[in-house]
């Protein structure tokens, strides 16, 4: 059976399953209170095992109402069973997270790391690509509707009722640390939820982020078929990247929208090759978009500009431009936010988990030399290839941020789908255990006991192999040898 063929019949079993899961526990994804799940539950909680795994996802619960997320406050003082319940979708979000993540891991080995893509027909390719998308998802609207979220959704709540009230989210929140952008969508998303009360604010963020995954996979497949490389390949490396539909589908973090103009903004400058001008606005354009809607990417701006632009005073000007345009979006909220904006968005800086670097050396004057690394790193990429070059920018900062959010670890993903290796690889397979045991998450028992550095040594290890790869000319497929 070729590789082609067993995708196919693992593709349609999975999604098969999940089609029969989503029929026989519709309660669990949707919320709706069922005593089915609660007396199932009820029966586990007399056995020693079930009373460690209840114990294990009251842990999680606990978790969520000391960060006074909003959607669990109420259990405080709620009845046994409708925790139960609760913790009915807690388990049902882990399984489905945890079977999903098996299905990938036998795509991604069957599929392996060759560039070269396997000839098939196109209604095979069309096939493949279908069940691919079918079952990504299908993951990601099963977690974005079973499970909240996190602390940051609550988050994403407090904004957006302020922003609907058309009030100044700087002055009246701390919990806001990005360009006005992010709050404007979410704006938009609330007004959306009105339209349609049946569905939750959460899930319509959740979908919404979905959709973004999708059109990412659109272009990360343009790119790939104007480079002659794996169009199935990049599918599954991206689209059923367990990292990925778990900050999506779960968490509900936007870093996919800013990756989302990166990705565009490399299609048109590859794709315009014949129009070298143009390419350079439209990839200018859309790298300053993914700035402003998140600037933990800036590097980004800077790379796509040191290797497009030739004249360093045009470097310099664009990118200055770049950062007016991005600083003019908060003058309508300076007379009351000026604080708040130096305080929660250029003075914010992530929790100093036990994480690489931090976890070695705890010196406070590592951030500074960290932000001068990121300057100044691009600089000093030499690849001839533009992909390669944004992803080793992802790749630093997640290897050497010294302070750390879980949903950092979904930025290199993309681009990695593209230049797959066995660094890839065993990032997704260390990232995604991580991701799956953790609190943030939906927190698999024994997964839990990995640490922070379990997801940093496979980044560490990707990232040396991939300046590796930097010094090496970049060989077009028709070079490439079977």
């Amino acid at each position: 059976m070729t590789k082609t063929n067993s995708t196919i019949v693992i593709s349609v079993i999975c999604f098969v399953t999940l089609c029969v899961i989503c029929l026989r526990v519709t309660s669990l994804i949707t919320g709706t209170y069922d005593e089915k799940p609660v007396k199932i539950l009820s029966s586990i909680s007399r056995t020693d095992t079930g009373r460690k795994l209840i114990h294990h996802y009251r842990k999680q619960l606990i978790f969520l109402i000391f960060c006074k997320v909003k959607y669990y406050e109420d259990l405080k003082t709620a009845e046994r069973e409708e925790r139960y319940f609760v913790l009915a979708g807690f388990i049902f979000a882990g399984l489905i997270a945890l079977f999903a993540s098996l299905v990938s891991l036998v795509l991604f080995i069957i599929n392996g790391i060759k560039k070269r893509a396997p000839p098939v027909s196109k209604t095979t390719l069309v096939l493949t690509l279908l069940l691919i998308i079918l079952n990504g998802t299908i993951v990601r609207l099963i977690l974005a509707s079973a499970c909240y979220g996190n602390y940051d959704m609550q988050s994403y709540e407090i904004v957006t009722d302020i922003v609907v009230k058309g009030g100044n989210v700087y002055a009246e929140t701390n919990r806001y640390n990005y360009s006005p952008a992010w709050f404007m969508v979410l704006g938009t998303l609330k007004r959306i939820q009105h339209w349609f009360p049946a569905l939750s604010f959460h899930f319509v963020v959740k979908s919404f982020l979905c959709g973004v995954d999708l059109l990412t996979l659109a272009f990360l497949l343009l790119i790939a078929r104007h480079e002659k490389i794996s169009i199935i390949g990049t599918a599954i490396f991206f689209y059923l990247n367990p990292v990925s539909f778990l900050i999506t589908g779960y968490h509900g973090q936007f870093e996919n929208l800013s990756i989302f103009m990166v990705v565009i903004g490399l299609f048109t400058y590859v794709k315009l090759k014949s129009k070298p001008v143009l390419g350079r606005i439209f990839l200018w354009i859309f790298a300053t978009i993914g700035m402003i809607i998140k600037h933990n990417i800036f590097y980004e701006l800077i790379i796509c500009l040191n290797y497009a632009i030739k004249r360093y005073w045009i470097k310099l000007l664009l990118f200055v431009v770049s950062v007016c345009i991005f600083l003019v979006l908060f003058l309508p909220y300076l007379d009351a936010g000026s604080k708040g904006i130096i305080r929660n968005v250029f003075g914010y800086s992530s929790d100093p988990q036990k994480y690489g670097i931090n976890s070695l050396f705890n010196l406070p004057v590592l951030k500074y030399v960290f932000i001068v690394g990121m300057l100044v790193f691009p600089f000093l990429l030499k690849s001839k290839d533009i992909v390669r070059q944004c992803l080793l920018g992802m790749l630093f900062f997640v290897v050497f941020a010294t302070g750390f959010s879980i949903q950092y670890f979904v930025l290199p993903i993309a681009l990695g789908a593209l230049r797959p290796s066995k660094g890839f690889l065993f990032y997704s397979m260390l990232g995604s255990m991580f991701i799956l045991g953790c609190v943030f998450n939906v927190f698999v028992p024994i997964l839990h006991l990995l640490g922070w550095n379990t997801a940093w040594v496979g980044a560490l290890c990707w990232f040396v192999i991939e300046l590796r790869n930097n010094k090496k000319p970049r060989k077009s497929m028709a070079e490439i040898k079977e």
